[in-house]
């Protein structure tokens, strides 16, 4: 379901191929997915909680290691390879390993989960 990768492709396009490796970009994603996944009601603030406890006990970053323009981001979420009709989609959390594909998402919550992760 690419859980993650929407942020995450999006960060190794404006921090630059090699800045960080598919998989912590993708796990930062995972981090941003999951507090997009809280601000749509789906999951708590705890769980969200546990998800990075586990990217971190992986030795994942959950953070960006330095900021990255939110506007930026954006920018590269409209050219992801998931965009239809000219909406970007999202892999979210409904709860703790159900994923699902959404689009429709309030550019403003994806904004907030870009910073919340680090961006400005």
């Amino acid at each position: 379901m690419n859980l993650g990768h929407t942020f995450g492709h999006a960060i190794e396009q404006v921090a630059g191929y090699g800045v960080y490796l598919h998989g912590e970009a993708v796990a930062i994603g995972l981090a941003a997915a999951a507090r997009l996944s809280h601000k749509l009601d789906h999951l708590s603030t705890t769980e969200v909680a546990r998800i990075e406890a586990v990217l971190r006990a992986h030795q994942l970053p959950v953070r960006l290691q330095e900021p990255l323009a939110v506007d930026e981001l954006m920018a590269a979420v409209a050219r992801d390879k998931k965009v239809r009709a000219g909406l970007p989609r999202y892999v979210v959390l409904k709860a703790l390993g159900q994923a699902v594909t959404r689009d429709g998402i309030e550019p403003a919550l994806a904004r907030e989960c870009f910073a919340a992760v680090g961006a400005m």
